[in-house]
C-alpha cells in the first residue's frame, strides 16, 4: 500500500473530523480485495465523513473479480451512519447482477442521515429497480432529498413496470427535491406515478429530469396535467424525447403561458421542434414572468426564422431570461444579427451559449461583439466554441470589451483558432501599456477564454493578464482539507 493511500486511510481510521468527502476515481482505486475491504470498513466506523463517491468503475480483465472488490467495500460501509451522500457513477457492470446493490441494502435501510442517492450511468436494470423500491419502502426516515437514477437501464425489459415500482416507493418521501431519471424506459404507468408525486399537496419536488426517457404525447399530457396543479417544480428537462409532436407540446405551452406556472428552467434540447412550434413557444413565453433559463440546443429544424423569433424574447419587458442555450443549431449571420439587436438594450441575460454553429461568419461575430457596447448588459458568459472565429472577429470583441465590466468568460474553443494578431488584440484589451491611464482603464474582468491556452503560441502575455484578473478571487480561497481524492494525498 503506498504512502498516499495510507494517509487517506489514516484520516478515515482516526475519524478525522475535517474529512467530509471521499472520492474514489479512476485510476486512484484500491489495488485488491483486502484494500477495498479495509477502506470500506474504515468508512463504516467513521462518524464524520458525509460523502462517498465512486467514479468510472471499469476494468479490462476479470469483471467478476473486480465486482467482488466493490462488494467487499460495500459490506464495510454498511455500518456507517454519517453519510449524507452516496454516489456510484459510470460503472461498467450490472450492480444488481453482480450482487453489489444487494450488499448496499443494510446501509440504505439503516443510515437515516442519507440525503442524496446517486446512481449515474451505472446499470441496475429492472431487478435492481425493484430491489431499490422495496429497500426505500423499509426506510423509517424518508429523508432523501435528491435521487439520481440516470442511465441505469431500468424498465427496458418490462415497459417501465419496474420503474413504476421504484417510483411508487417515493410517494412518502416528502422531502424529495430532485428526481433525475435520464435515459430510462419510464413507461406510461411510470409517468402516471410521477404525476401523482407532482400533484401531492406535500410535494417539494423542484427538479425533474426526464431526458431520453421515451416520453411521447400521451406521457407528456399526463405530466403537464399534474404540473398545472404543482407550485413547487422549478426545473424540467425533456431533452431527447423525439416522439413528442406539436400535439404533445401544446399543453406544455399553455402551461407556460399560465400565471400559475412557476417553472424557472426548461430544457428542450435535441427534440423534433420545428418553426411552427417555436412561434407558439415564443408566444407562450412572451406572457411568462418566471422562466430564467431556456435550452434549445440541437434543434436545427427550428430554422433561421424560428431562431430570429426566439431572439425577440430578449426585447420583451417583463421576461426574465438569464440563460439561453442555442448551441448546435446551424445558426447563421441573420440569427447572430438578430440576437445582437435584441440584446442592445437587454439587462437580464447572463449566459449565452452559441457553440458549434459553424455557419456564423465574421459578419455575425462582429454583430455579436456589439452586445458589449450596451452599458446595461449583464452577460458574464459567452460560449462560441467550435465556431469559425478568426482574427477579425477577435479584434471586434476586444474593441467592444474595452469598457465592459461584466463578461468573465469568452469561450473560444480548444485551442482557440486565432493567430498572433488576434491574441495581440486581446493582450491590449487586458493590459494597454500605451499610458498609465490606459493601463488602469484596461479590462480587469475577463478571466478566461473557456479552455487552457497554455500551449498556444503567442499567448504568453494574455495568460499573464488573465491570471492577474483571477488572482483576487484566488487569494480569497483557503486550503480545503475537507475533501480527499483516494490515493492522491
Amino acid at each position: 500500500m503506498n504512502t498516499n493511500t495510507e494517509s487517506t486511510l489514516e484520516r478515515i481510521n482516526r475519524n478525522d473530523p475535517n474529512l467530509k468527502e471521499l472520492i474514489l476515481a479512476y485510476p486512484y482505486f484500491p489495488r485488491d480485495a483486502d484494500e477495498w475491504g479495509e477502506l470500506g470498513w474504515g468508512i463504516g466506523r467513521n462518524t464524520h465523513i458525509e460523502t462517498v463517491e465512486l467514479d468510472f468503475i471499469s476494468w479490462i480483465g476479470d469483471e467478476n473479480k473486480h465486482a467482488s472488490f466493490v462488494r467487499s467495500f460495500c459490506q464495510g460501509i454498511c455500518q456507517n451512519r454519517s453519510l449524507q451522500r452516496f454516489a456510484l457513477k459510470f460503472c461498467d457492470f450490472d450492480l444488481f447482477d453482480k450482487g453489489i446493490l444487494q450488499e448496499l441494502v443494510p446501509f440504505l435501510v439503516h443510515n437515516q442521515c442519507l440525503r442524496v442517492l446517486d446512481f449515474y450511468f451505472s446499470p441496475i436494470e429492472s431487478g435492481g429497480a425493484r430491489l431499490l423500491g422495496s429497500t426505500l419502502e423499509r426506510r423509517t426516515n424518508k429523508s432523501i432529498e435528491k435521487f439520481v437514477l440516470s442511465g441505469t437501464e431500468m424498465g427496458l425489459d418490462d415497459e417501465g413496470e419496474s420503474v413504476n415500482a421504484l417510483l411508487t416507493s417515493l410517494k412518502k418521501y416528502t422531502h424529495l427535491k430532485t428526481l433525475e431519471l435520464e435515459t430510462n424506459e419510464i413507461g406510461q404507468v411510470g409517468c402516471n406515478t410521477i404525476s401523482t408525486l407532482l400533484t401531492s399537496t406535500s410535494s417539494k419536488l423542484q427538479k425533474l429530469d426526464l431526458r431520453d426517457s421515451a416520453i411521447d404525447n400521451y406521457k407528456l399530457a399526463s405530466l403537464t396535467s399534474s404540473l398545472a396543479k404543482n407550485t413547487a417544480l422549478q426545473e424540467l428537462d425533456l431533452g431527447n424525447n423525439f416522439s413528442i409532436t406539436a400535439t404533445g407540446w401544446a399543453p406544455l405551452l399553455s402551461l407556460l403561458r399560465s400565471p400559475s406556472c412557476n417553472l424557472k428552467n426548461i430544457s428542450l434540447n435535441e427534440n423534433n421542434i420545428d418553426y411552427d412550434m417555436t412561434v407558439a413557444l415564443v408566444a407562450s413565453l412572451a406572457d411568462n414572468h418566471t422562466l430564467t433559463k431556456l435550452s434549445l440546443c440541437g434543434n436545427p429544424s427550428i430554422t433561421t426564422p424560428g431562431f430570429v423569433a426566439i431572439s425577440t424574447l430578449l426585447q420583451i419587458q417583463g421576461t426574465h431570461l438569464e440563460h439561453l442555450d442555442l448551441g448546435e443549431n446551424d445558426l447563421d449571420d441573420d440569427v447572430a444579427v438578430a440576437l445582437s439587436n435584441s440584446l442592445a438594450n437587454n439587462c437580464t441575460l447572463k449566459t449565452l451559449i452559441l457553440n458549434d454553429n459553424p455557419s456564423i461568419t465574421t459578419t455575425g461575430f462582429v454583430a455579436l461583439s456589439a452586445i458589449f457596447q450596451n452599458p446595461d448588459t449583464q452577460l458574464t458568459f459567452l460560449d462560441l466554441t467550435e465556431n469559425n472565429i478568426n482574427d477579425d472577429s477577435a479584434i471586434a470583441f476586444a474593441t467592444s470589451l474595452i469598457n465592459n465590466d461584466k463578461l468573465n468568460t469568452l469561450s473560444l474553443g480548444t485551442p482557440p483558432p486565432l493567430t498572433s494578431t488576434g491574441w495581440a488584440a486581446f493582450s491590449r484589451l487586458l493590459c494597454n501599456a500605451s499610458s498609465i491611464n490606459n493601463t488602469y482603464l484596461s479590462n480587469h474582468t475577463l478571466k478566461s477564454f473557456g479552455s487552457s491556452i497554455r500551449c498556444v503560441p503567442g499567448t504568453e502575455k494574455v495568460r499573464t493578464y488573465l491570471e492577474l484578473n483571477r488572482i483576487d478571487k484566488r487569494c480569497k480561497k483557503t486550503q480545503d482539507s475537507s475533501r480527499a481524492l483516494y490515493g492522491s494525498l
